[in-house]
């Protein structure tokens, strides 16, 4: 038998575009090698592969989903059975009712949040503050307008003293400083196909539907542009502590700084087709940050690999 060959390290992690038996780098590219797959493991700065850690049980549960936190991390809410609940050392109560049947979409509107299952509304007040609460209330005049409340809908976010709440294929946004309530006659943007994440960073914007926009600024909108030619599963995105996000994309992880600067973090590298719910969240562990993705649909991450195995087996077949 020939001597066993050393490979690694692994300084660029996954890849499942290049065939199995061009996995070795260059030295043009910096030299070592690619993972075809990787499964639960982690790839370090140095190139290194060192085994995830378990998990343990934090809080029993029934029908658990819609987990969010505040980018500080001072606390957590999350629905169980249909009831929205506070997590931090203890389990408490936020409102009941919510989540029964759809996925509650959180917006962090300065002191408060402001929540949605796309059918109700609801704002959680953790301290006392100006902000007013999101309740379904009857038209308000200020003014010379009458302003009429904010709707439920399936996604939300806060941009610019406005809340944006998408219903369908439209995003509503309020009026500047009044999160709860908005002109009925003008307060909207129209987009191709029903909306499955808003993202809203300091430079404006992120709409994702058919394809994924960027409204510079925020709304009203001077301009939408495609920036991606492609949208995203259904999901809630998560923000970082510089002022960026990150979300599943429909190939891969995009990340975004606080400017609207969006890149795909994945695509390069790793063939996959993603479809469903998906939620991210920034993970740290032994000085190592990374974005970690949950998905509902199986064998979207084997897209790539399964098609190239197949050819494979077609070729030797003949």
């Amino acid at each position: 038998m020939a001597e066993p060959k050393r490979i690694g390290p692994f300084p660029r992690g996954m890849d499942n575009r290049r065939p199995d038996f061009k996995l070795a780098l260059g030295r043009e590219e910096g030299g070592g090698h690619l993972l075809r797959d990787a499964l639960n493991v982690d790839v370090t700065a140095q190139g290194t592969v060192k085994t995830r850690a378990g998990y343990a049980l934090a809080q029993a549960g029934g029908d658990c989903h819609s987990l969010w936190a505040p980018v500080e991390g001072d606390y957590a809410l999350y629905v169980d059975d249909g009831n929205l609940y506070r997590i931090d050392s203890t389990k408490t109560l936020v409102a009941g009712g919510f989540g029964n049947v759809t996925p509650v979409r959180y917006a962090q509107v300065y002191e408060a949040v402001y929540f949605t299952d796309g059918l109700r509304v609801g704002s959680y007040h953790p301290i006392t503050g100006p902000t007013p609460k999101w309740a379904s209330t009857t038209a308000t005049d200020i003014g010379d307008q009458v302003l009429v409340p904010m709707p439920a809908g399936q996604h939300i976010a806060h941009h610019a003293g406005r809340l944006l709440v998408a219903v369908g294929s439209a995003v509503i946004y309020s009026e500047p400083f009044t999160p709860h309530l908005r002109d009925e006659a003008k307060g909207f943007e129209l987009f191709p196909a029903p909306i499955t994440c808003l993202v809203a960073v300091e430079g404006g914007v992120f709409v994702v539907a058919d394809k994924t926009y960027f409204i510079a600024g925020g709304f009203p909108a001077q301009a939408v542009r495609a920036v991606l030619d492609y949208g995203a599963p259904d999901q809630q995105p998560s923000y970082r502590d510089d002022g960026g996000a990150h979300w599943m994309s429909a190939r891969g992880v995009v990340s975004c700084t606080a400017v609207g600067e969006l890149s795909n973090l994945q695509e390069a590298h790793v063939a996959m087709s993603v479809e469903g719910y998906a939620a991210t969240l920034m993970r740290e562990s032994d000085g190592m940050r990374s974005i970690v993705a949950a998905l509902t649909e199986q064998g979207n991450l084997g897209a790539g690999v399964g098609s190239y195995a197949q050819a494979r087996i077609g070729k030797k077949g003949t």
